[in-house]
């Protein structure tokens, strides 16, 4: 009997080795907020972070604009300054994939648009193609004024459509966050702090 199950047991870590069957996938955390947020930032003089909590009629403008409720109360926003004017933005979010949270950075230049979207922890079984380059410059150059469709604006991954989706939603969300709760005061009446 015990022959029998190290017989299983071997032959099963044969296949996840060679790939026939796929080994189990726990949290995957590709990056660190710090570590992210200095390696985009590394030629602003200083990153700060301002916490917007978007309420009563601005609330209601994010939400009709992504289309759905929001779901935290409070959002963190990084802003990386040189010369007390802002050069760029980030927004570190999670949204529900298929089972498990996505979290997701996404960054802004000075005026709003995305220029970079990275997926930092990932932890469904499959799905991870969201993952890849091409998918995720779709984003770039993407505003709190641009469309989001999946599957017009937004091409999906073939059997990471669940996660496509996700992801679409986190950085709609991020761009919209940022249009109207961050830009309007990005100025010297943004209270950042250190």
């Amino acid at each position: 009997m015990r022959a029998n199950v190290k017989s299983i047991i071997y032959f099963a870590l044969v296949m996840i080795g060679v790939g026939l069957i796929p080994a189990p996938v726990g949290s995957q955390v590709f990056f660190s907020a710090r570590g992210l947020l200095s390696s985009h930032f590394q030629k602003s003089e200083r990153v700060e972070f301002v916490r917007v909590r978007p309420t009563g009629d601005s609330k209601r403008r994010v939400e009709r604009k992504i289309g759905h409720a929001l779901k935290r109360a409070e959002y963190t926003f990084y802003v990386a300054r040189t010369a007390g004017r802002p050069d760029g933005f980030a927004l570190f979010d999670s949204e529900k994939g298929q089972h498990e949270p996505i979290d997701v950075a996404t960054f802004f230049d000075a005026s709003g648009q995305v220029g970079r979207v990275e997926i930092v922890a990932y932890r469904e079984a499959y799905g991870d193609g969201i993952r890849s380059n091409g998918f995720r410059k779709q984003f770039v150059g993407r505003t709190g004024r641009s469309t989001f469709r999946v599957g017009n604006d937004i091409d999906v991954i073939s059997g990471a459509t669940i996660s496509s989706r996700s992801l679409t939603r986190a950085v709609h969300r991020a761009t919209v966050l940022l249009d109207e709760l961050v830009l309007p005061k990005s100025g010297s009446q943004l209270q950042a702090k250190r």
